[in-house]
C-alpha cells in the first residue's frame, strides 16, 4: 500500500473516528450508493435526498449520518486518485479496521472499490474537470425556536451560500460542529500549500 494513502486516509478520517461505530451494513451501502451517484451527477441536494428516502424506508438513519457520509466519500476519492494496484485489499482492511470500522463495512467497502474502481475512476476525473472556482461564498447563522419562547430553541446551523462561476446560487446547510471543521479543514490545507510552497523556494535558491 501507498503510504502516503494510508497517512492520508487516516489523517481525514481521525476527525470522524468517534462517529464510525455507529455504521452498520444497510447505513453503509445507502451512503456508498449516495458517493457513487454523487460523483457520478455532482447532484448537491442528494444528501437531502438521501435521508428522506431512508427515512422512508424504515431504515434508522444515523446522528452524525453527514459526517459518515463525508467519511466515506473522502475514502473513495482518495482511493479513485491512485492507480490501480497501488493499494492491496487485505492492507486495505487493516487499515479500515484500525480506523474501527466493523468487519461486514470492511468488507462491503473493500468489494465496491475492488470491482467498481475503474468506472468510478473515470467519472471521477470528468467531475474534477468540470469544477470550477466560485464566485463568492458568504455564510449565516440559522436559529430555528422550538415556540414563542426565546429560551427554547434548536441547535444553530449555518447556511452556507455560494456563487458559481456561472452566477448560479446554491444554498445548503450543516451544523456548527461541521462548520468548524469545514475551516480547519481549510486552513490545514492552506498551511500544507504554504510548507510546498516554502520547499519549492528552498530548492530554486
Amino acid at each position: 500500500m501507498s503510504s502516503t494513502f494510508k497517512y492520508t486516509l487516516t489523517k481525514n478520517l481521525k476527525t470522524y473516528s468517534k462517529y464510525i461505530p455507529e455504521l452498520t451494513k444497510p447505513t453503509l451501502r445507502a451512503i456508498i450508493q449516495i458517493c457513487v451517484h454523487y460523483i457520478e451527477t455532482k447532484d448537491s441536494e442528494i444528501l437531502d435526498k438521501a435521508i428522506v428516502k431512508l427515512e422512508h424506508s424504515k431504515v434508522s438513519v444515523p446522528e452524525h449520518f453527514c459526517e459518515l457520509f463525508a467519511a466515506i466519500l473522502q475514502l473513495i476519492q482518495l482511493y479513485l486518485r491512485l492507480p490501480k494496484g497501488i493499494v492491496k485489499d487485505d492492507e486495505l482492511r487493516s487499515t479500515l479496521n484500525e480506523l474501527k470500522f466493523n468487519d461486514e463495512c470492511i468488507e462491503d467497502i473493500v468489494k465496491v472499490l475492488h470491482n467498481h474502481k475503474e468506472p468510478l475512476s473515470i467519472n471521477y476525473c470528468q467531475m474534477r474537470n468540470l469544477r470550477t472556482p466560485p464566485k463568492r461564498i458568504q455564510w449565516r447563522i440559522n436559529i430555528s425556536f422550538l415556540d414563542a419562547k426565546i429560551s427554547q430553541f434548536r441547535h444553530p446551523t449555518i447556511i452556507l451560500h455560494i456563487q458559481k462561476a456561472n452566477d448560479e446560487f446554491i444554498s445548503f446547510e450543516i451544523s456548527l460542529a461541521m462548520f468548524h471543521r469545514l475551516r480547519f479543514n481549510v486552513a490545514s490545507l492552506l498551511n500544507e500549500v504554504q510548507i510546498l510552497e516554502r520547499r519549492q523556494s528552498m530548492r530554486k535558491s
